[in-house]
């Protein structure tokens, strides 16, 4: 952006105001004067030039203080950095209403260029007194970074490393010599549990903003196949950066804290795996009971025999979930793409479904668009991330008898899927931490069981399938939740020629077995 037109239009507004100003309150006086108060002629122009004049002389001292400011501004900004070893805090642009883009862009060059500026760092002198003593010439942004405990990397327009510390080489174990200049992704082997990467961000960030700070989360970092680091990271892009490093990021630590709750959920899903065997036998003995005796039990026992047989699915899905947040949690989930139609998964799910809604009085209207197209679906997944919002709905309803279900084609071209419920809702306060793992509403969690990994999963799941979940709710009034799915046709040509499917993981996907992108 050319910040010194915007300032030029910026100063050209306020000088017009600065001149009209004088001249509109000459004429409200030379009006007043003259037609309200009917004084001579004499004595209205004196007073209405004094006024205007007085007037012109206070616009005149605003403008000129105003003007220069973003001067005064990168005066405190350039003695600052000249004397920046008194310390201090830097001057703050926030306040400035004039020229703040163009007195940020240049404070950032001027920063830029005190602290590139070599710093002498004499050696140890030689043993012989004719010899005179050697010095090396170091960046002080090398000393003061090497200095920071924690792993610092700075990178160029093209994402190669231009600058990292020695914290980096001891987290990567790597020599800062196989490291600076080349591609971070050839050094670190990033891991992202959002659909935004870094790179994803970096391509978005250089094409609308001067500068952007990124945070991430859980971010991994294979050191070996079965061996990985976590940690959280943050991100800083500087548009056209002097010394060439256009991004910063800091690496915090927490492979331990995470770690242990990675360990958390393989010990409760080996735990929760010994009760698939007990589980499916009892499955069968009420299926059977339930073909078998059904004709001759009361109807007392008929709705026992019903909410046994939905309280056996409901466990049975809850089994389900927690296998397979630990398969997300350990990057071993793998779907398989294939052109699906949306009906057959639904009504399939749905009719699995009415059993429990009607223990609970509760009503499943499905309503299904004609001609959507096939869609890139992983049917066992689909089927459980609808079985996972509606089994919520059904919870949730509280006094409310009905959960609308609807498949449509949206204005993206997407296929969508909504579930409504008309129950409690979700306060405001809990919408933003909804799809984190454990999360659940203090309000609710008393009233409704439940693990909080539900909406996990059918996030990992829905965005693994390139599309997205996401939730409109109102307490007291109900909640919506909508995913998408993108048609078949869209992304048929990822489909390797003789591989059946596509193959994607729930952290980014994998193609033709090889390609691992997140």
């Amino acid at each position: 952006m050319d910040f010194i037109s915007k300032y030029r239009r910026q100063l050209a507004l306020r000088s017009f105001l600065a001149v009209i100003t004088p001249v509109i309150v000459l004429a409200v006086f030379w009006f007043l004067c003259s037609e309200i108060f009917s004084f001579e002629i004499l004595f209205t122009l004196i007073i209405s030039l004094s006024a205007g004049i007085a007037v012109a002389i206070i616009s005149a001292n605003v403008l000129t203080i105003k003007a220069s400011e973003p001067l005064e501004k990168l005066q405190e900004i350039i003695m600052f950095t000249a004397h920046s070893e008194r310390g201090g805090a830097a001057p703050d642009t926030a306040k400035l209403k004039l020229a703040r883009d163009l007195v940020e862009s240049l404070s950032r060059e001027i920063y830029n260029l005190g602290s590139s500026s070599p710093t002498t760092i004499a050696a140890p002198a030689t043993t012989s007194v004719n010899q005179p003593q050697q010095v090396t010439e170091q960046p002080a942004t090398q000393i003061v970074i090497d200095a920071i405990p924690m792993p610092i990397i700075g990178m160029d327009t093209n994402q190669n490393v231009t600058v990292a510390n020695k914290a980096v080489a001891d987290y990567i174990n790597k020599p800062l010599s196989e490291i600076i200049g080349k591609s971070l992704y050839d050094s670190v082997h990033l891991s992202f549990r959002s659909e935004e990467g870094l790179e994803e961000w970096l391509n978005k960030v250089k094409k609308s903003s001067v500068t952007s700070t990124r945070a991430w989360n859980r971010v991994r970092h294979a050191v070996s196949q079965d061996e990985w680091k976590q940690f959280d990271m943050v991100a800083n892009f500087s548009s056209g950066n002097s010394t060439g490093t256009e991004t910063m990021m800091a690496i915090f630590d927490r492979t331990e804290q995470y770690g242990a709750d990675d360990n958390e959920i393989s010990f409760v899903a080996l735990a929760v795996h010994e009760l698939r065997t007990p589980l499916t036998i009892m499955r069968g003995y009420i299926e059977v009971f339930s073909d078998e005796l059904g004709s001759s039990l009361s109807p007392e026992l008929k709705d026992f025999m019903h909410k046994m047989q939905a309280s056996a699915e409901q466990l049975t899905a809850f089994v389900s979930n927690i296998l397979n947040v630990a398969r997300v949690e350990e990057n071993q989930l793998e779907l398989k793409l294939r052109s699906e139609n949306i009906s057959d998964i639904m009504q399939t799910a749905i009719s699995d479904l009415e059993l429990r809604a009607r223990v609970h009085g509760k009503h499943i209207d499905l309503k299904i668009d004609e001609n959507l197209p096939p869609v890139a679906a992983d049917r066992i997944s689909v089927h459980e991330v609808i079985n996972n919002l509606v089994d919520n709905a059904i919870k949730y309803s509280d006094k409310a008898d009905k959960v609308d279900v609807h498949a449509y084609m949206n204005n993206d071209g997407l296929v969508e899927i909504s579930v409504r419920d008309y129950g409690i809702g979700i306060p405001t306060s809990v919408m933003g931490d909804l799809f984190q793992k454990f999360h659940r509403s203090h309000k609710s969690r008393i009233q409704v069981g439940g693990t909080g990994l539900g909406l996990y999963l059918s996030k990992a799941i829905v965005n693994a399938h390139g599309g997205n979940i996401w939730v409109r709710s109102k307490e007291g009034e109900g909640s919506e939740f909508n995913f998408t799915l993108i048609p078949f046709d869209q992304i048929s040509a990822e489909q390797a020629e003789g591989e059946d499917g596509i193959i994607r993981g729930a952290h980014g996907w994998i193609k033709n077995h090889s390609l691992y992108r997140n």
